[in-house]
Formats: structure tokens, sequence, C-alpha cells
């Protein structure tokens, strides 16, 4: 019975230095999240596409808090069943139909594989970049077959 009350009594003078700290007076301090980066996200993405065709096109959509940065905005990759990289190119947001500052950006594309590429998994990225040089991505894997 004499450690329960102790152990009530510690537990209340616990609880009381807790209620003190962070209470949203000037004694305490804020906890800021971290600034957050460009998020891209595919919808509806295809997975697999015939050699010398493309895909149906899909939606990419953009979160960008830090505000779309007006030049080179986008970047979007092509590596081969390899590897390699076999493009890069890279938009304005003005070229992906978005304003610059924007912070949600939503367009269609779709990928393709020409005839003679092999076939295998490729991958197709889409790199977003704020107007803070922060970048966020999504890699899409695609099936390419005969």
């Amino acid at each position: 019975m004499q450690r329960t009350a102790l152990t009530l009594l510690a537990t209340g003078f616990l609880a009381t230095g807790l209620a003190a700290c962070g209470d949203g007076g000037s004694s305490g301090g804020s906890i800021l999240p971290p600034p957050q980066g460009p998020t891209v996200s595919f919808i509806n993405a295809p997975t697999s596409v015939r050699v010398g065709t493309s895909t149906p096109a899909f939606t990419v959509q953009v979160s960008v808090p830090g505000g779309a940065r007006p030049t080179q905005f986008l970047e979007l990759e092509t590596f081969n069943p390899s590897g390699v990289r076999v493009q890069r190119e890279f938009f304005s947001p003005q070229q992906a139909g978005c304003n610059p500052g924007a912070t949600f950006c939503s367009f269609s594309t779709d990928f393709r594989v020409a005839l003679g590429d092999p076939v295998g998994v490729w991958q197709f990225r889409i790199t977003a970049f704020d107007q803070q040089n922060r970048s966020g991505s999504q890699t899409l894997l695609i099936t390419a077959f005969q």
C-alpha cells in the first residue's frame, strides 16, 4: 500500500511538470514541422505497353507546397531495362499547363516504347522542383512486351 501511494505521488508531480511545459504561454516553444517538398503522384498509370505503341494517357498530379519553380519545374527521365537513362527533359510550369508559383498541378501524359527497343521493365521518373529547390519524385515501372 505504501508503494502505491508513492507511485501515485510521483505520477502526480510528473503530470504537473508536463502540463507546464508547452502550454502555449511565453515560457514554451512551438514544434514546427519541417518544410514539405513536392510530391508526385500517378493516377491510373499503366503497368505494361506493347513495343512500338504508347500507353493510354494517364494523369500526373504534383503538389508543391513551396510553389512551382518558374523554370525547369519538372524533369522527366526514362531508363531502359538495362538501367541506362535514354531520355531526360525539363519542362516549365507553363509547358505542363501550370502557373509559376502554383502549389498544385495536374497534367496528362503517356509512355511510348519505340519499335526496336528492348522488352523488359522500363522506368519512367518524374521529378518536381519548388522555389526553394526542394524536389520530390515518383518512378513508374512499365513492362514492355512484344
